[in-house]
Parts: C-alpha cells; sequence; structure tokens
C-alpha cells in the first residue's frame, strides 16, 4: 500500500523557501540595529557629518543626517564603545552600550561641545546696504559692555558721536528727542524706561546701524539720527528659552516652531528691585522705586519661497512715585512740588508685516501698525496731565533691482492718530534758550480736547554704481501733516566711491524737518503756528580694513539748524532759535572671534545754538568737545571673558547761578549766568566685566559680574543749592557698584 504521494515541485519550492528563511532568521536571531542623535552640547542642536564608529569592530560606523541621525547594525550581542568623531569637536566623545535579549533597546545621545574657534560662520550682507555716516555693531558685541549690565542701547552709547543721557543717545548736537528708532523697519514710540535702561531683551536684538547723518529718505521725519534695530527671528528647530536674573530685574525668552514653515518667541520682563526695597528717603524726598515691565513677541510664517507674514508684538510700562516733604529744600524753591508726584507711561504695538517678491527680483515689504501710548502724571500742586494716543499706520517699502549695481527704492508711510488730551497744570514755556525756570510763578492752564490727526510720507532714491569703483545716491523725501498743515519736500545725496578693495570714501548731504513738540504747538498752552524745525547734514568719511580684522573709519560733519523753538511773551513759542555742530570721529575696531576684540571711539565736537531774537548764542546742553571710549573684551580660556570699558569726555556746559532776589512771599528766586557759560569737570569712569560660562548636554549657564566705577571717581553732572542758592552742592550720578547676573538658556 502506498502511504504517501510524491509533492508537486511547486510544493517543493514553497517548503524548501520557508526552511532557509527559518535556517537564515535563527542565524541573524541576534543581529541588532539601533538609531541614535548627535547633538551639540549645550543647544542641542542637530550636528550633521559627524562620523560614529564602533572600537570593537572598525567595519561599523555611520555619518548623522541633516536631523543628527546616525544608524548603526551590529552582527550579535556583547558590549560595544561607540565615539562620535567632528571636525568642529574640540574631542571625541564616546558612549558604551549593551546589546542584549531582554534589555531596552538603547537609543545613544551623544553632546559633542564645539570648538569656539571652529564654531560655524554665516557670511551674510548687511540689511542695510548704505553706507554713508552709519555705525553697525551686533547685539551680541553690545550685549557684552562692561558697565551696561547687559543692555544693549547702554552699549550703543559707546559709539562715536554718541553723547550718553538719563533718556537716551544724544548724536552730533541734537538732543534724545530728535532721534527716530525702528525695530524691523517698524517706528516705535518708546525705546527707554524710565530708569534709563531700555525695553528690549538683550537676546533678541540682532544689530544696531546708526544712522547719523544724512540718512536715506525712506526713514521718517528727524533733524538727529536713525538708530534701526533688527530683532532675530525665532529659532525653528527645537523649543528652546532662556531665563534670566539680574540685580534690578528678571526676563525670560520662549521660541521654537509650531509648525513645519512656522515658528515663534514671546520675551517679558518686569522689575523686582521695588519688591524689595519699598522707598528711600534723602533731604526731604522720599522716592518709591521705580518699576518697569515690557515685552516682545514675533510669529514668522513662512508661507512660500517667495512670501512670507510676520507678525510683532511690543510693549512697555513704567511707575515712579515720589513725595517732596513742604519743608524740603526743594519745596521751598519750588512750592508747587510739594506733595505728592507720580508719573506713569504704557506703550504697546502691534504690526502685521508681509514680505513678498512681486516680480523679478523686487522686494516689497508692507507693514499694518498699530500703536497705543497712554501717559499720566501728578505733579503735587502743579497739576495733572492725562494723554492717550491711538495710531494706525500703513507702511510700504519696494526695492526694484533695475540692472546689475542699480536699485530703486520706493517708499510710503500713511498714519492716522487719535491723542485725547487732559490738562489742567501748569504752563511754563521754558526751552533749552532759557537758562532756569521758575515753576511756581507759572500761569496753570486747563485743555480738554481730542485731536484727530493724518500724516503722510513718500520717498524715492536711486543707487547706481556709475563704475567699477563710484557708487552714486539721489533721493527725495516728501511729508505732511495736517495738525498744522505743514508739507516739506526734502532732497538727500551721497556718493561710495571704493578706493581699492579696502578703501571706502563716502559723503553726504541731505535737508531734514521735524515736528515740534505737542506742548509747543497745543492751543492754549503752545502756539499752533509754529513751522517745523530744519536741519542740514553734510558729512564725508573714510573707512579702511586693515589685517586680522582691523579696521579704521574717520567721519567729518557739519550740521546746520534752523527754526528751533524759543519761548515768547506773547506767543508761548515762536521759531527764534538756531545752531551749528560740527566735529571729526575716529572709530579704531578689531572683529572677529579672536582672543581680543573691541573698539577705540574718539570725537571733536562743537556744538551752539543761538536765540536769533536777542542774538545771544550759547553752547548746547550735551556739547562734549573731547569724547572717547575704548571697549576691549579678551577672551582668558573657553570658559572666562574679561571686558573693560573705560570714557572720558570733557566737561558738560551748565548754567550757573550768580545770585537771587525774592518775591513777595520771601521765597528765593535765583539768577543765572548766561545760559551755559559754567563747564562742570571733566568726566571720566573705568568698568570692568567678567563672563563666566558653564556648558552641560541640555543647557548653559551664562553668568557675569561687573565693577563699576572700579577707581572711585566723583564725576560731576550738576549742582544742587540750598534754599538761598548760596552753597552749591555737586550732584553725582548713582552709580551701584557692582552688578551680575544669571542666564540659563535651555
Amino acid at each position: 500500500m502506498q502511504l504517501y504521494k510524491v509533492m508537486p515541485l511547486s510544493s517543493q519550492f514553497f517548503l524548501m523557501f520557508f526552511f532557509c528563511l527559518f535556517a537564515s532568521a535563527s542565524s541573524y536571531a541576534n543581529e541588532w540595529t539601533i538609531n541614535g542623535l548627535v547633538l551639540e552640547k549645550g543647544t542641542r542642536r542637530a550636528l550633521p557629518d559627524v562620523q560614529v564608529s564602533v572600537r570593537e569592530d572598525k567595519a561599523i560606523f555611520a555619518k548623522s543626517d541633516a536631523n543628527g541621525l546616525f544608524k548603526l547594525t551590529f552582527p550579535g550581542d556583547g558590549q560595544y564603545t561607540l565615539t562620535a568623531t567632528a571636525m568642529s569637536s574640540e574631542k571625541p566623545i564616546s558612549i558604551v552600550i549593551e546589546l542584549k535579549p531582554g534589555n531596552v533597546l538603547p537609543v545613544p545621545t551623544f553632546y559633542l561641545p564645539i570648538a569656539p574657534q571652529l564654531e560655524e560662520v554665516v557670511v551674510q550682507g548687511e540689511r542695510n546696504q548704505e553706507r554713508v555716516s552709519k555705525n553697525v555693531i551686533s547685539g551680541d558685541e553690545l550685549r557684552r559692555i562692561a558697565g551696561s549690565s547687559g543692555d544693549p542701547l547702554a552699549g550703543l552709547q559707546a559709539l562715536p558721536g554718541v553723547v550718553a543721557t538719563n533718556s537716551g543717545p544724544a548724536v552730533r548736537g541734537s538732543g534724545p528727542e530728535d532721534n527716530l528708532y525702528y525695530v524691523d523697519d517698524l517706528p516705535i514710540g518708546k525705546v527707554f524706561h524710565s530708569t534709563g535702561i531700555s525695553v528690549f531683551n538683550a537676546d533678541l536684538i540682532q544689530d544696531f546701524n546708526l544712522l547719523s547723518a544724512a540718512f536715506a529718505p525712506r526713514y521718517g521725519d528727524a533733524t538727529g539720527a536713525i538708530i534701526d534695530a533688527a530683532l532675530r527671528d525665532p529659532r525653528n528647530d527645537r523649543l528652546g528659552g532662556k531665563l534670566n536674573i539680574n540685580v534690578i530685574g528678571a526676563d525670560f525668552l520662549v521660541e521654537g516652531p509650531t509648525a513645519t514653515n512656522q515658528s515663534a518667541y514671546f520675551a517679558a520682563r518686569r522689575s523686582y528691585i521695588d519688591l524689595l526695597i519699598k522707598q528711600v528717603s534723602q533731604n526731604g524726598v522720599t522716592l518709591q522705586i521705580p518699576k518697569y515691565s515690557d515685552y516682545q513677541g514675533k510669529y514668522i510664517w513662512n508661507i512660500n519661497d517667495t512670501d512670507r507674514l510676520t507678525f510683532h508684538m511690543q510693549g512697555a510700562t513704567d511707575q515712579l512715585k515720589l513725595n517732596i516733604d513742604s519743608n524740603s529744600d526743594i519745596a521751598k524753591q519750588q512750592p508747587v512740588l510739594s506733595g505728592n508726584l507720580s508719573f506713569s507711561d504704557t506703550y504697546a504695538m502691534q504690526a502685521a508685516v508681509l514680505d513678498t517678491i512681486v516680480f523679478a527680483d523686487a522686494q516689497n515689504k508692507l507693514a499694518l501698525e498699530h500703536t497705543t501710548t497712554d501717559a499720566g502724571n501728578t505733579v503735587a500742586s502743579a497739576g495733572n496731565i492725562n494723554i492717550a494716543d491711538d495710531t494706525n499706520m500703513l507702511r510700504e517699502l519696494l526695492h526694484i533691482p533695475l540692472s546689475e549695481g542699480h536699485e530703486l527704492t520706493l517708499g510710503s508711510n500713511l498714519s492716522q492718530s487719535q491723542t485725547v488730551v487732559n490738562v489742567d497744570a501748569i504752563n511754563t514755556t521754558c526751552t533749552q534758550f532759557n537758562a532756569g525756570c521758575d515753576l511756581s510763578a507759572a500761569p496753570r492752564l486747563q485743555l480738554q480736547e481730542t485731536v484727530n490727526a493724518n500724516a503722510s510720507e513718500f520717498s524715492a532714491q536711486d543707487r547706481k554704481r556709475i563704475s567699477s569703483k563710484l557708487t552714486l545716491i539721489g533721493g527725495v523725501h516728501h511729508s505732511y501733516e495736517d495738525y498744522l498743515n505743514k508739507s516739506y519736500t526734502e532732497p538727500r545725496l551721497g556718493a561710495e566711491w571704493d578706493w581699492d578693495e579696502r578703501t571706502l570714501l563716502t559723503a553726504g548731504w541731505g535737508r531734514h524737518n521735524q515736528i515740534p513738540t505737542y506742548q509747543q504747538i497745543a492751543p492754549i498752552f503752545g502756539n499752533p503756528n509754529l513751522e517745523h524745525l530744519r536741519a542740514e547734514h553734510s558729512v564725508v568719511g573714510i573707512k579702511r580694513k586693515l589685517a586680522d580684522n582691523w579696521s579704521w573709519k574717520a567721519e567729518t560733519y557739519y550740521k546746520k539748524l534752523s527754526n528751533l523753538v524759543v519761548s515768547d511773551s506773547q506767543l508761548n513759542y515762536v521759531n527764534g532759535g538756531s545752531g551749528i555742530a560740527y566735529g571729526e570721529e575716529l572709530l579704531i575696531k578689531k572683529d572677529g572671534h579672536s582672543e581680543l576684540n573691541g573698539w577705540l571711539s574718539v570725537s571733536l565736537a562743537r556744538s551752539k545754538l543761538q536765540n536769533d531774537l536777542t542774538g545771544q548764542s550759547f553752547r548746547f546742553e550735551y556739547d562734549q568737545p573731547i569724547n572717547a571710549t575704548l571697549v576691549t573684551n579678551y577672551k582668558l580660556d573657553n570658559d572666562w571673558t574679561m571686558g573693560t570699558k573705560w570714557t572720558y569726555h570733557s566737561g558738560t556746559p551748565y548754567s550757573p547761578v550768580i545770585g537771587t532776589t525774592q518775591d513777595n512771599s520771601g521765597r528765593y528766586i535765583p539768577i543765572y549766568a548766561a545760559v551755559n557759560s559754567g563747564t562742570l569737570p571733566d568726566y571720566h569712569r573705568l568698568d570692568l566685566r567678567f563672563d563666566r560660562h558653564y556648558i552641560y548636554d541640555k543647557w548653559k549657564l551664562n553668568t557675569y559680574f561687573e565693577l563699576n566705577n572700579i577707581y572711585f571717581h566723583k564725576n560731576v553732572v550738576g549742582y544742587s543749592y540750598n534754599v538761598n542758592y548760596t552753597v552749591a552742592t555737586p550732584v553725582t550720578p548713582l552709580v551701584i557698584p557692582f552688578t551680575f547676573g544669571v542666564q540659563a538658556e535651555f
């Protein structure tokens, strides 16, 4: 009897296939495939092209991809030593793994320290192609300046032509109120807190462009300077953040991707010294410690390769209160100041910006911006001032490349604002043309109005390289505002001559205007028939690049001012002043990532004003004929950096008291010498800073410690007087002898 049949050939084939498959699976039962990751130590940034090798088997190796991922396959169980090696790494890193049945499959993650001298450097052109009378400084340089506590705008005042004041930088014979500020090409209204520090989160500043004269027509109306800041984009690789604590405040920053083509950050800061010290008293004045807060946010949506939509938000708040005792010298000199004084100021901005390539290589930036300000001041019996403003602005900037080296830039700016004014206060019509101002003798006036104002600006600039060495720039700026019903059309000219690869010669000329302050043009309090302030800028310069990232730059400028506002007994104010400012500036700078970098700036300048109604001339209040600043940063090793800043300037002018009279109540009224006829002693100060960096696998710790005015020089910034003005006491600025900060970066 036949017990089985012969199987068909196809069935035999499948039996043999499954037998071989089973045998193969048995022979590779202990083969392991693992995935790993290579990240930069401290930042967790993915590192590509890092070789990962196996010590026990040189034939097993892999390279990380663009996301830092790698894959290794091992022939069997065992303990293996994995080593990650990169050209940019300070040293290879090894990890031991064990492959064993029953164990969880390991996912080795390497955190490679990157050698500082081999860090990736992204070379890119300047975002602002103008080169006439422009200084550029990075946010990283500004944050590390000694004596600044990491505040970028405090560092900005170390540049040539800039005079440091309590309310901001004064540039080339113009006051802080004569400057305009831009952030990411958006005009902003509040730049400084009442304490003098800027409203910016220092870690967001990419760079500052300081345009000191004859700036491009796309900027708004100002007779001083343009300070154009750029905030960096949010990181898009992962979620991260920073937490910073220093002597007076704390802030945080969180940022990261929100989608494949979208990313955002948000930063906020708040002072806390007012929580620790409620108030301080001196000479009958009780000051409640000022408090401030601010925030910034940016959301970027890269719609496609040619279109990008960005949302911006910024805000800042200040509060200050003090009490002046009726028995204090100040109250006896100015009785209207006796009592409680309070100041509050809130600013907010929101904007949407669409960047597009409209045709060929033409780039268009369209921005819609909304700002609000709300300021309320109560000054004892001197009165109350409340002003709230709401402004909408539409801004467009179009860059059209016409040919190689030839570009046309067209700009427009339309704004509509509503300002609600409620004032019941004394009206002092003093200006910089007056030596003193008697607050208690001024009349008290009232004003309630809602002002609806519209303004427009249009600009055009043609920039053309007419030869391999020479570029000519011509432009025009037209502006109109309907509050005073004034319009101005002003030309701007420039030239850039590349003498050779290392030498640049520049020249610029331009006319500029600026609307007077609201107090000066308001009904009742001012003169609504005033003209705008006018300025004419002229500047020539030379810049030379040297070896090892050294460079020097020299400029000579002349500024002519007209239509300045002076007080008038009949009209409150009239356009009756003029002025000139001229000088030479030198900047020697060492850039790069070497052990030593920094700069030396030296300014020789004079600035004078004249009251055209009386013929009286005098020095500008911020006139400093000699101004020098030396900034250095020296890298002691990979962890420690030492920085210094030495500042010197000749004495600023002031108006001395030379006698007194008495009013009917017996109050002493000072008699001043000629305006700004006195000179304060020379000012100089040395600050020292140490930075220490700690790098851990997943985060960084950055610390700094500053010693300010280390040789304790008592700089005089003015004089205070006793009740009858017979004793002048030098006033010295408050300098915190040491400051420190700690920042955790995740």
